[in-house]
Protein backbone atom coordinates (compact mmCIF):
# COMPACT_ATOMS: atom_id res chain seq x y z
CA UNK A 1 0.00 0.00 0.00
CA UNK A 2 2.92 2.18 0.62
CA UNK A 3 3.90 2.18 -2.69
CA UNK A 4 0.37 3.47 -4.05
CA UNK A 5 0.60 6.41 -1.67
CA UNK A 6 3.96 7.56 -3.58
CA UNK A 7 1.83 7.20 -7.05
CA UNK A 8 4.10 4.63 -8.50
CA UNK A 9 0.88 2.66 -8.99
CA UNK A 10 -2.79 4.45 -9.56
CA UNK A 11 -6.07 2.39 -9.32
CA UNK A 12 -9.45 5.04 -10.50
CA UNK A 13 -12.80 3.76 -10.49
CA UNK A 14 -14.33 5.06 -13.87
CA UNK A 15 -18.05 6.13 -15.23
CA UNK A 16 -19.31 8.71 -17.13
CA UNK A 17 -22.36 10.55 -15.78
CA UNK A 18 -25.08 12.18 -18.59
CA UNK A 19 -26.45 15.27 -16.90
CA UNK A 20 -29.19 16.85 -18.29
CA UNK A 21 -29.64 21.39 -17.84
CA UNK A 22 -33.05 20.44 -16.02
CA UNK A 23 -33.61 20.12 -12.63
CA UNK A 24 -34.02 16.77 -10.83
CA UNK A 25 -36.75 16.84 -8.14
CA UNK A 26 -35.70 15.29 -4.55
CA UNK A 27 -38.98 15.73 -3.00
CA UNK A 28 -42.06 13.61 -3.49
CA UNK A 29 -44.72 14.77 -5.63
CA UNK A 30 -48.50 16.01 -3.52
CA UNK A 31 -51.45 17.52 -4.30
CA UNK A 32 -51.05 21.08 -5.28
CA UNK A 33 -51.66 24.20 -2.77
CA UNK A 34 -50.84 21.54 0.54
CA UNK A 35 -49.04 23.46 2.81
CA UNK A 36 -45.62 22.46 2.31
CA UNK A 37 -45.81 22.15 -1.17
CA UNK A 38 -42.67 23.50 -3.56
CA UNK A 39 -42.49 24.66 -6.70
CA UNK A 40 -40.05 23.87 -8.67
CA UNK A 41 -38.98 25.51 -12.18
CA UNK A 42 -37.43 23.66 -14.84
CA UNK A 43 -36.05 24.44 -18.31
CA UNK A 44 -36.33 22.71 -21.59
CA UNK A 45 -33.73 19.75 -20.85
CA UNK A 46 -31.99 20.12 -24.25
CA UNK A 47 -28.98 20.24 -23.80
CA UNK A 48 -26.92 17.83 -21.45
CA UNK A 49 -23.17 17.98 -20.52
CA UNK A 50 -21.15 14.51 -20.30
CA UNK A 51 -18.81 14.16 -17.10
CA UNK A 52 -16.43 11.39 -17.76
CA UNK A 53 -14.53 11.40 -14.09
CA UNK A 54 -11.95 8.57 -12.39
CA UNK A 55 -11.14 8.79 -9.02
CA UNK A 56 -8.34 7.78 -7.35
CA UNK A 57 -9.55 5.05 -4.83
CA UNK A 58 -6.28 5.94 -2.44
CA UNK A 59 -6.25 9.66 -1.91
CA UNK A 60 -9.48 10.69 -3.39
CA UNK A 61 -7.84 12.67 -6.16
CA UNK A 62 -10.25 13.09 -9.32
CA UNK A 63 -9.81 13.28 -13.07
CA UNK A 64 -13.06 15.57 -14.98
CA UNK A 65 -13.63 15.85 -18.71
CA UNK A 66 -16.39 17.94 -18.91
CA UNK A 67 -17.93 18.03 -22.41
CA UNK A 68 -21.16 18.47 -24.24
CA UNK A 69 -20.15 16.06 -26.95
CA UNK A 70 -21.28 12.53 -27.33
CA UNK A 71 -19.84 9.76 -24.79
CA UNK A 72 -18.37 7.31 -27.83
CA UNK A 73 -15.02 5.92 -28.14
CA UNK A 74 -13.27 8.85 -29.18
CA UNK A 75 -14.24 11.15 -26.45
CA UNK A 76 -13.25 8.10 -24.29
CA UNK A 77 -10.21 8.30 -25.60
CA UNK A 78 -9.42 11.71 -25.02
CA UNK A 79 -10.12 11.18 -21.49
CA UNK A 80 -7.62 8.57 -20.68
CA UNK A 81 -4.83 11.78 -22.33
CA UNK A 82 -5.99 13.36 -19.30
CA UNK A 83 -5.73 10.93 -16.86
CA UNK A 84 -2.05 9.75 -18.66
CA UNK A 85 -1.27 13.66 -18.46
CA UNK A 86 -2.63 13.72 -14.00
CA UNK A 87 -0.56 10.37 -13.70
CA UNK A 88 2.73 10.61 -16.15
CA UNK A 89 4.82 9.66 -12.79
CA UNK A 90 2.94 6.63 -12.14
CA UNK A 91 4.41 2.92 -13.21
CA UNK A 92 1.40 1.31 -13.72
CA UNK A 93 -2.21 3.17 -13.91
CA UNK A 94 -5.55 0.52 -13.60
CA UNK A 95 -8.68 1.82 -14.07
CA UNK A 96 -11.90 -0.09 -13.34
CA UNK A 97 -14.87 0.65 -15.07
CA UNK A 98 -18.37 -0.93 -16.64
CA UNK A 99 -19.20 -2.55 -19.98
CA UNK A 100 -20.53 0.13 -21.41
CA UNK A 101 -20.12 -0.39 -25.58
CA UNK A 102 -18.06 2.57 -26.21
CA UNK A 103 -15.37 1.73 -22.90
CA UNK A 104 -15.78 -2.03 -23.94
CA UNK A 105 -14.80 -0.84 -27.86
CA UNK A 106 -11.80 -2.54 -29.02
CA UNK A 107 -10.17 0.87 -30.19
CA UNK A 108 -10.82 1.99 -26.86
CA UNK A 109 -8.87 -1.26 -25.30
CA UNK A 110 -5.91 -1.10 -27.53
CA UNK A 111 -5.59 3.13 -27.23
CA UNK A 112 -5.46 2.65 -23.24
CA UNK A 113 -2.55 -0.38 -23.60
CA UNK A 114 -0.42 2.17 -25.84
CA UNK A 115 -1.12 4.35 -23.08
CA UNK A 116 -0.19 1.82 -20.62
CA UNK A 117 -3.06 2.09 -18.81
CA UNK A 118 -4.79 -1.25 -17.88
CA UNK A 119 -8.79 -1.62 -18.22
CA UNK A 120 -10.54 -3.78 -15.87
CA UNK A 121 -13.91 -4.28 -16.67
CA UNK A 122 -16.40 -4.92 -13.80
CA UNK A 123 -19.20 -7.82 -13.64
CA UNK A 124 -22.39 -6.40 -15.68
CA UNK A 125 -24.81 -4.80 -13.56
CA UNK A 126 -22.78 -4.25 -10.50
CA UNK A 127 -22.88 -0.02 -9.72
CA UNK A 128 -22.75 -1.28 -5.69
CA UNK A 129 -19.00 -2.07 -7.15
CA UNK A 130 -18.33 0.98 -8.62
CA UNK A 131 -17.15 3.58 -6.43
CA UNK A 132 -17.07 6.96 -8.55
CA UNK A 133 -21.57 6.30 -8.39
CA UNK A 134 -20.85 6.89 -4.77
CA UNK A 135 -19.75 10.30 -5.81
CA UNK A 136 -22.18 10.60 -9.08
CA UNK A 137 -24.66 10.34 -6.36
CA UNK A 138 -23.03 13.03 -3.89
CA UNK A 139 -22.76 15.47 -6.83
CA UNK A 140 -26.57 15.14 -8.17
CA UNK A 141 -27.06 15.89 -4.09
CA UNK A 142 -25.00 18.88 -3.89
CA UNK A 143 -25.58 20.32 -7.18
CA UNK A 144 -28.66 19.28 -9.31
CA UNK A 145 -31.23 18.24 -7.05
CA UNK A 146 -33.71 21.13 -6.56
CA UNK A 147 -31.66 23.14 -8.43
CA UNK A 148 -32.79 25.18 -10.62
CA UNK A 149 -30.21 26.82 -13.37
CA UNK A 150 -31.44 29.34 -15.79
CA UNK A 151 -29.14 29.22 -18.22
CA UNK A 152 -26.60 26.87 -19.57
CA UNK A 153 -24.05 28.53 -18.65
CA UNK A 154 -24.89 28.69 -15.41
CA UNK A 155 -25.38 25.17 -15.18
CA UNK A 156 -21.91 24.59 -16.36
CA UNK A 157 -20.38 26.55 -14.43
CA UNK A 158 -22.00 25.31 -11.26
CA UNK A 159 -20.77 21.90 -12.35
CA UNK A 160 -17.09 23.00 -13.16
CA UNK A 161 -16.92 24.61 -10.03
CA UNK A 162 -17.78 21.75 -7.81
CA UNK A 163 -14.65 19.90 -9.80
CA UNK A 164 -12.35 23.53 -9.06
CA UNK A 165 -13.68 23.24 -5.22
CA UNK A 166 -12.83 19.60 -5.34
CA UNK A 167 -10.73 19.96 -1.89
CA UNK A 168 -13.69 21.55 0.22
CA UNK A 169 -15.61 18.41 -0.25
CA UNK A 170 -12.73 15.72 0.38
CA UNK A 171 -13.61 15.24 3.94
CA UNK A 172 -17.30 14.74 3.41
CA UNK A 173 -16.57 12.29 0.98
CA UNK A 174 -13.92 10.52 2.95
CA UNK A 175 -16.60 8.53 4.85
CA UNK A 176 -18.77 8.32 1.62
CA UNK A 177 -15.62 6.98 -0.65
CA UNK A 178 -14.33 3.54 1.26
CA UNK A 179 -13.69 0.34 -0.02
CA UNK A 180 -16.73 -1.09 1.80
CA UNK A 181 -19.13 -2.57 -0.88
CA UNK A 182 -22.22 -3.96 -0.54
CA UNK A 183 -22.38 -7.89 -1.35
CA UNK A 184 -25.99 -8.43 -3.09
Amino acid sequence: MAQKSKGKEVVLSFDPMHQIHNNENGYLWQIKGKEGTKQVPSNTGRRRLNILGAINIVNLDIVPFITEENCNKETIKVFFNEVKKKYSKAEKITIFLDNARYQRNYEVQEYAQELGITLCFMPPYSPNLCLIERLWKFFKKKVIKNQYYETFEEFYNFVCQFFQNWDTWKSELETLLTLKFEII
